[in-house]
């Protein structure tokens, strides 16, 4: 998985700076100073901050990471779901806002590849449990499905 995903230049970031940087420059040229300075700031700082996106190699769509909480009793519930047929009929484990343990997703957004991991709250930190869990063709769509049903 780790070489399938790579960091790549956000091209849409880089434009949306480049056209605040004109703007700055048309303001610099106008002599209004503290508006250019300001959305030049604006540019640097959104540049700098998100010049770089997670990208799927294959299909080349980028990567959303997403972190699912949930309580330790329901840790095995939700690996034997993960590891069998994802469907309408699964048993839905409800998320909540904290938990003993979290589900981290990987996917990327136009759903082609997926990858779960289970991790378990040790303290301070938490802990990895088991093995990534991947998922491509179909079923990446029904682990969305089943995602947003097991929001509240």
């Amino acid at each position: 998985m780790e070489n399938q995903i790579v960091k790549r230049l956000n091209i849409k970031i880089l434009i949306l700076a480049l056209s605040l940087v004109t703007v700055s420059g048309v303001a610099l040229i106008l002599k209004d100073y503290s508006t250019s300075v300001i959305v030049f700031i604006a540019a640097a700082l959104i540049y700098i901050f998100k010049n770089k996106q997670e990208v799927y190699v294959v299909t080349g769509s980028p990567v959303k990471r997403e972190s699912f909480y949930f309580d330790r009793e329901s840790k095995s519930a939700l690996e034997n779901v993960l590891r069998g047929e994802l469907g309408d009929n699964s048993l839905v484990l409800y998320f909540s806002d904290n938990g003993s343990g979290r589900l981290d997703i990987v996917m990327a957004k136009d759903e082609s590849f997926a990858t779960a991991t289970i991790l378990q709250f040790v303290p301070h930190k938490y802990e990895q449990v088991g093995e990534q869990i991947e998922f491509s063709g179909p079923k990446v769509k029904k682990l969305a499905r089943y995602l947003k049903r097991c929001q509240r």
